[in-house]
């Protein structure tokens, strides 16, 4: 028997069951992402890898680790599991705070104003 998904139209559907599907996809932090947001990853066929990853628990963190053979996993928290087994993930993460981080330290200078 094969199930066939129903290609849905997010546009259409209110900012609330927009959330509620992403809750039960198990999206993390949909909560404070914007309806564009949610309607983008809920469209795509398969999330992201960061996403993928975020889903993840510590133990089957712990497996894919012992499967690659790193020593010791059992003293590393999951930060510290998700960095060594997925470093690329990461290095964008502060690629992108770094570019956010440039961005708000440009400042202007107030113009002068005739009061």
């Amino acid at each position: 028997m094969k199930t066939t998904l129903k290609k849905m139209n997010y546009h259409l559907l209110e900012y609330s069951e927009l959330k509620q599907e992403a809750k039960d996809r198990r999206i993390k932090k949909y909560y404070v992402m914007r309806k564009a947001e949610l309607v983008y990853l809920l469209s795509m066929k398969q999330l992201p890898e960061k996403y993928i990853v975020e889903k993840k628990t510590i133990g089957e963190l712990k497996s894919e680790a012992r499967a690659r053979g790193l020593p010791q996993i059992y003293l590393l928290h999951r930060q510290a599991l998700v960095d060594l087994l997925y470093p690329h993930l990461r290095k964008a993460d502060t690629e992108k705070k770094n570019e956010y981080h440039n961005c708000t330290e440009k400042h202007d200078n107030p113009k002068s104003h005739n009061t």
